[in-house]
C-alpha cells in the first residue's frame, strides 16, 4: 500500500471521528505506521485528549486489520477493547502525531495489538488493545 492511499476508502470512520491523517508505511499481518496532524481546534484546553489518541492508534490498529485481509474485513460490528494504556505526556497544536500499531496475533476475525504514539521521538502513550468483528 502507498502512503497516498485515501484513508477515507479504507476506514468506515469520516471526519470530525476519523483520527489519522495519512499512512506512512503498512506490512500486511505484521504493522502499520499512521500520522495525525493535531489542530488548535481538537485541542480544547490546549492539549490533544488522550482518548483521542487510542482512538487513532485503534483506527490504525482497523486499517492494519482491512489491509489485511480485505475491504470485507470489517464489514460486521468492530468491538473494541483496550487491555492496557499509559499516558506519558500529551501532545499539542502543532504536533504530529506518529501511530505505530504491531499485531501481536491476528486472525479473520479478531486481532491482539500493540500501539505506540510518539510526537517527535517521544513517546507519549502505549497501549495493548483488542477487537473482533461480529458476524455481518
Amino acid at each position: 500500500m502507498t502512503p497516498t492511499t485515501d484513508l477515507k476508502e479504507l476506514l468506515p470512520w469520516s471526519y470530525p471521528f476519523l483520527m489519522v491523517d495519512r499512512m506512512v508505511h503498512c506490512v500486511p499481518h505484521v504493522s502499520a505506521v499512521t500520522c495525525k496532524q493535531v489542530t488548535a481546534g481538537e485541542a480544547g484546553d490546549g492539549c490533544f485528549p488522550s482518548v483521542l489518541i487510542l482512538e487513532g492508534l485503534s483506527q490504525t490498529a482497523a486499517l492494519l486489520f482491512r489491509l489485511s485481509y480485505g475491504q470485507e474485513a470489517l464489514s460486521g460490528a468492530p468491538l473494541l477493547g483496550y487491555l492496557k494504556a499509559k499516558f506519558r505526556a500529551s501532545a499539542r497544536p502543532g504536533d504530529t502525531l506518529l501511530y505505530t500499531v504491531t499485531a501481536i496475533k491476528m486472525t479473520s476475525r479478531r486481532g491482539l495489538f500493540a500501539g505506540v504514539a510518539r510526537v517527535d521521538a517521544t513517546v507519549i502513550a502505549a497501549t495493548e488493545l483488542a477487537f473482533g468483528v461480529s458476524a455481518p
